[in-house]
């Protein structure tokens, strides 16, 4: 048995905390069972006591799962164990949480046999299922908050290990918003009954409780990839360029959903799908530049590599931001062609080109603040900066009545079309120069 789960087990499973925890369950289930409310059925409060119990208190053990060792001061020599990856990921999520999951599979199994007795085998199957899932992308999202922050070299006071839990909580709140949508699927795609996915029709539950399994497993991969980084393991791109093709694809299954927009009516099916793909790509190269830590002197050892026409080697060093950029850029290519048949062409390869320009601009952003001196806090002085550019200088442009101006700031149409992207990639040229200066030359002779 993998021995930090066991470790995990006897501290978390005494039989006195059994005990504790059985009885008093078996009473409010018992007070529900005998009430004459209706609303607090054995079921529904079983729902209400697991949700506080896996979700709530369960967030708040994993994201201390490893911080508490930190804090204990005893991580370290975890650390220097013979405990492998998949041993430590495995005994910290499932270990730390054990009590909460303990009492979970109690009222699972409440809300397992009213659902068999009410709905049938299925949709209690499927209930089952989105219950334990959601139990585990909260507690797998608080854990993965917490590894990230500690290769960021945060203090892991209590407010943080708060914000790790509060992660894992907004995971669990976004699970129920898009599993029990009450007109989230009305209002973006007519009905909430189905889902057209690549053109094919689903069945909504069933179709969103396996898509949540399915980012679930992917969770618990991040989470065993902070993991290795944390014992002094190498990651390879493989599994990351894996989760970006799996997003891609996924997402853009979804073009059903923006047809309706008579802006898009006349977009091919083809060109919505590349469009969807190349925004998420896009987003994920703006979350992961911002989690990522900015390692000048990785970045220094990449350009000698590709100096020495070493390219395989500089590829397979890249960070998960870089390659996501890389997708983003090809995506977008792909996307600029295919709109070549459309009425507004022209406009529409304009934008894609001012977008792809803001979008190196704003990831050399982050590079560049990172090699600036007092670096401390050089994520959150590059958010500012993008505030300040996306936000409050278009404001002050807009006040004083220059219009024209807005193409500096954001893609925007303008007048000749060309312009907008010229000004995005001089933008762009400029802050990526100043980036790779200041990391070829190092951070005193560039001061």
């Amino acid at each position: 048995m993998n021995p930090e789960l066991r470790r995990n087990l006897w501290l978390e499973l005494s039989p006195r905390r059994i005990t504790l925890m059985t009885v008093m369950l078996a009473l409010v289930i018992f007070a529900a069972a005998i009430g004459k409310d209706a609303e607090y059925r054995p079921a529904a409060v079983a729902e209400i006591l697991y949700f506080f119990i896996v979700v709530f208190w369960g967030t708040r053990n994993a994201a201390l799962a490893v911080v508490g060792e930190i804090r204990d001061r005893t991580w370290d020599g975890q650390r220097l164990s013979a405990l492998t990856p998949s041993e430590m990921t495995w005994g910290k999520l499932f270990g730390a949480t054990a009590y909460n999951w303990y009492g979970g599979f109690l009222l699972l199994g409440v809300i397992l046999v009213s659902d068999l007795a009410q709905k049938g085998a299925g949709p209690a199957v499927l209930n089952l299922v989105y219950l334990v899932a959601v139990g585990v992308v909260a507690q797998a999202t608080s854990l993965l908050a917490s590894l990230v922050a500690i290769r960021r070299r945060q203090r892991h006071t209590r407010l943080e290990v708060f914000g790790y839990q509060i992660l894992g909580l907004i995971a669990a709140s976004v699970v129920w918003d898009i599993i029990e949508p009450n007109g989230l699927l009305e209002l973006l795609h007519g009905s909430k009954d189905t889902i057209v996915w690549w053109g094919q029709p689903f069945n909504s539950r069933l179709f969103l409780v396996v898509s949540l399994v399915i980012f679930t497993n992917w969770i618990i991969v991040g989470c065993h990839r902070a993991m290795r980084v944390e014992l002094q393991m190498r990651n390879g791109p493989l599994v990351w360029l894996g989760f970006l093709a799996f997003m891609g694809i996924y997402v853009a299954g979804f073009d059903a959903w923006l047809s309706t927009d008579k802006t898009m009516a006349e977009w091919t099916a083809t060109a919505l799908r590349l469009g969807l793909a190349a925004s998420t790509f896009g987003v994920l190269t703006y979350l992961m530049v911002l989690l990522e830590p900015k390692d000048i002197v990785r970045y220094r050892w990449i350009g000698a590599q590709f100096a020495n026409g070493k390219i395989g080697v500089a590829f397979w060093s890249f960070q998960a931001w870089m390659f996501a950029w890389i997708a983003t850029v090809a995506v977008s290519v792909a996307l600029a062609i295919a709109v070549n048949g459309h009425a507004d062409a022209l406009m529409a390869q304009a934008f894609i080109a001012s977008a792809l320009g803001f979008l190196t601009r704003d990831v050399a952003l982050f590079v560049l603040f990172q090699t600036l001196p007092g670096r401390r806090r050089g994520d959150f002085a590059a958010l500012m900066a993008l505030l300040a550019l996306y936000a409050l200088l278009p404001a002050i442009a807009n006040s004083l009545g220059v219009a024209n101006a807005m193409p500096f700031f954001f893609p925007k149409p303008s007048d000749p079309v060309w312009f907008g992207p010229v000004v995005a990639w001089a933008e762009a040229l400029v802050v990526t120069t100043l980036s790779i200066t200041r990391i070829a030359l190092g951070e005193k002779r560039a001061s």
